[in-house]
């Protein structure tokens, strides 16, 4: 951890002192009033408002402190898309507040309104005129008059520090630090472990689970949205989409049977998806492992619930849980609907939320979480995905609070060169300067983790190099 005392910090926070007025925007007037409070005697303009004007110089986003966790996100990014133009214009401050106990590693359901870094982080790579930062202050444990006083001094002297912790420890500044992890630590897991995979029939999660599958050998639940659609008898077999396309639509004439292009691509995209998935099984098993494989959306309950009772019949109680479920909806920040927020939140979070109420955490001997380089970095265009990712981040540290001995991680993976990279973004990628990941290095970073067991940090950065946090 990195501790500084605010003596040794430097200047006020850009835009504060000039700007004629502050917006404080929160759901919750009679909340913010102990901090205008604080602020307006500090020497700042300060005004309390449920929503920005949209010609303020400098914003302070407070839903993080008062807005409900179930719409906070959508919220703050919609307090953003007021301000846009004015901040791709002509630039200005917007502080982002949370609350996740100050050291962005909180112990409890605080945890689940640790987004709004990775919203800030996306906000500095779209809004680049301006200065954004995310301070994270532990109300709870300051009380409301003390950490209104510490916010006014971290922005009377915490200059442009893109993310700052209050708490009552002192103020904290997160960092990544190079780590190496034990290689092939023996007995963590094995034959007798049953791991639900949520996500991971296809794709690098796929790629992670046969490789766990080939050291452990334990059995694998594997959740997704797709039915494994039957390869139709007498189609050539192959994972080209155009020839696919091109032998349906023949086959469909063959058989006087009209076919609409859209059509034609949902049925070559759910073969493809199909043969993908008995690949996976196929590829689990010869690595060693049992593989099952269940359709149920993660974020339905009901149908969550379904198919762990399943699980529990067939292979035994849990002990382990991958979450590596997600969904993309990019658009900047300007144009980012509620609609796109869900669609994001539903897979990671929602399905997150239905996976913690109906698993005992406790009794896991490991939990991974698929996070992004996105929530820790930001990316243009994935504010949504870079909240959901956070949100990972932070309920891994709650959860390794309540289970210290299992090895619980949140993964921020970087681009890997497979997936949802394909040969345009890896063109992209290498003219940006930005290693791709390998599958077997994934791979092999993925289950080195997992064996670690205690000892693998809560959080780890993988790109070219492991870091930790």
């Amino acid at each position: 951890m990195a501790y500084v005392s605010q003596s040794a910090i430097g200047r006020v926070t850009p835009g504060l002192r000039e700007a004629s007025l502050i917006e404080w925007v929160t759901p919750d007037l009679s909340a913010a009033q102990p901090f205008v409070t604080a602020l307006n005697a500090s020497g700042f303009r300060v005004n309390a408002v449920t929503s920005p004007s949209g010609t303020a110089s400098a914003l302070i986003l407070a839903h993080g402190l008062a807005s409900p966790r179930e719409t906070l996100h959508a919220d703050a990014v919609a307090a953003l898309k007021i301000n846009a133009q004015q901040l791709e214009a002509q630039g200005g401050t917007v502080i982002l507040l949370q609350d996740t106990g100050g050291l962005f590693q909180p112990h409890d359901h605080r945890a689940w309104r640790g987004g709004l870094s990775g919203l800030a982080r996306t906000a500095a790579r779209e809004f680049t005129a301006a200065t954004i930062r995310l301070i994270d202050i532990d109300v709870a444990g300051f009380g409301t008059a003390l950490a209104a006083s510490h916010l006014a001094e971290e922005l009377l002297t915490g200059g442009t520090a893109p993310t700052a912790g209050l708490s009552p420890a002192g103020r904290y500044l997160p960092q990544d630090t190079d780590f190496t992890l034990p290689r092939n630590q023996p007995g963590r897991l094995g034959a007798q472990d049953v791991i639900l995979v949520t996500g991971g029939a296809r794709g690098v999660t796929a790629d992670c689970v046969i490789e766990l599958a080939r050291r452990t050998g334990a059995r694998f639940a594997l959740l997704g949205r797709s039915e494994i659609t039957p390869w139709p008898a007498g189609l050539p077999v192959t994972t080209d989409e155009k020839a696919l396309r091109g032998a349906l639509a023949k086959a469909a004439k063959d058989a006087g049977e009209k076919i609409t292009p859209a059509a034609l691509n949902r049925r070559a995209r759910a073969l493809l998806s199909g043969a993908e998935i008995r690949e996976t099984l196929d590829a689990i098993a010869r690595a060693g492992g049992e593989a099952h494989y269940i359709p149920a959306d993660v974020s339905d309950p009901a149908a969550l619930g379904a198919a762990l009772a399943n699980i529990r019949s067939q292979l035994g109680e849990i002990t382990g849980l991958v979450h590596g479920a997600g969904v993309l909806a990019d658009k900047l920040i300007r144009e980012k609907t509620p609609e796109q927020i869900a669609r994001v939140f539903g897979p990671k979070i929602g399905g997150l939320e239905a996976l913690i109420s109906q698993l005992d955490t406790s009794q896991l001997k490991t939990v991974v979480f698929f996070s992004s380089v996105a929530a820790r970095y930001g990316n243009a265009g994935q504010a949504d995905y870079a909240m959901a990712n956070e949100i990972l981040n932070r309920m891994a540290w709650w959860l390794k609070s309540a289970n210290p001995t299992a090895a619980i991680t949140s993964i921020n993976w970087g681009p890997w060169d497979g997936g949802m990279v394909d040969d345009g973004l890896r063109a992209k990628f290498a003219e940006l300067g930005v290693p791709l990941i390998s599958k077997a290095a994934g791979a092999n970073a993925f289950a080195d983790a997992v064996l670690a067991g205690a000892a693998c940090p809560v959080e780890l950065v993988a790109g070219a190099e492991i870091a930790h946090v």
